[in-house]
């Protein structure tokens, strides 16, 4: 359901007279709360848990030789996405990943995680060897910071968690699955209860 289909559908539950909301910018009064509280129910439901499957994407990007920082969102030498929140942790079941341009796909395997501490004394004060990458690290700004310094340009693939996206347009659509989108609207209707009480 779109942004204004959600509000349409909140107006018309709640029982409130007059027809429904027909556009978010022309919007006033009951009709304007009622795409303000959609707007707000979204974002509690996609905001309550990182682990939602719906927040979670994919990136790769290449890091050069004598390079070891990768940005989010920067284009090069980053990842360039445009709804980043933070990098998934590392677990047993997930790490990111490397392999050298020159090697392939085929020689793709894990990197392992070292607390930013450690990899500032390891890698950054001082000097190192270059070599063939095997950690990696979350900067404080986050930026993506691997380790060695790589001797030869190396692919990186991590997995990370998808900022919020508020609804603010009538052709707005939540990513969390279509199955759902009435959750959002039943949790806009708990909002309008409140006002109204």
């Amino acid at each position: 359901m779109t942004f204004l289909e959600l509000a349409q559908a909140v107006k018309r539950e709640s029982g409130l007279t007059g027809g429904g909301p027909t556009a978010f910018a022309a919007a006033s009064g009951d009709d304007l709360r009622m795409f303000h509280w959609v707007a707000w129910a979204w974002r509690d439901i996609d905001l309550a848990h990182e682990t939602w499957s719906w927040r979670r994407g994919s990136a790769l990007a290449t890091v050069s030789a004598g390079n070891r920082t990768l940005s989010p969102t920067a284009i090069a030498p980053g990842f360039a996405l445009a709804d980043f929140a933070a990098w998934v942790q590392a677990g047993p079941d997930y790490r990111p990943t490397k392999y050298t341009v020159a090697d392939g796909q085929t020689t793709e395997s894990p990197l392992e995680f070292i607390d930013y501490d450690a990899y500032r004394m390891k890698y950054v004060v001082g000097t190192h060897t270059a070599a063939g990458i095997s950690q990696w690290t979350e900067a404080p700004n986050g930026d993506l910071l691997v380790g060695p310094t790589p001797a030869a340009d190396t692919v990186v693939r991590a997995e990370y968690i998808k900022d919020h996206v508020a609804l603010s347009a009538d052709w707005h659509i939540p990513t969390l699955p279509t199955r759902f989108h009435n959750l959002i609207g039943w949790y806009a209707l708990r909002e309008y209860g409140g006002f109204d009480a």
